[in-house]
């Protein structure tokens, strides 16, 4: 697989619940995860990686895998929170976490309930390591 080099990485959060609140979080004058060239974006077409969070109903899996659908290749999914990874503790739904599974694959689980900025960009920063990917220095 070649490596793959922009100038930013770009992440989209359409979540629900307090993980979609720590994750923006991580954009503010505090922690600003821009400094690594990770940026957020609010169109589907300009986003590289989509960030699943919350809980799920019907009306949020159709949100999701649309805007799955809506990105260009190459794509990415992050998968932050209890709630999204294993339902929670009052989150569970089993059709609605089978269907977003097989519709949407998941490259990396950021756990927690819900997971503090620094593991969210932390765990950007490992795929960024671990991953063809690379972000250009500025």
């Amino acid at each position: 697989m070649a490596n793959i080099e922009k100038s930013s990485l770009n992440i989209i959060v359409p979540g629900t619940g307090c993980c979609r609140g720590e994750i923006l979080a991580a954009r503010g004058p505090v922690y600003d995860m821009q400094r690594f060239g990770i940026n957020v974006v609010t169109i589907p077409e300009d986003a590289d990686i989509l960030v699943l969070s919350g809980f799920l109903s019907t009306a949020i899996v159709d949100r999701y895998i649309d805007i799955y659908d809506r990105m260009k290749a190459p794509k990415w999914v992050f998968a932050a929170g209890s709630c999204i990874i294993s339902g929670g503790r009052f989150c569970w739904n089993r059709e609605h976490m089978e269907r977003l599974k097989r519709e949407i694959p998941v490259d990396m689980y950021i756990p927690g309930c819900p997971p503090r900025p620094e593991a969210f960009i932390f765990a950007v920063l490992r795929f960024l390591a671990d991953s063809p990917v690379r972000v250009k220095d500025v």
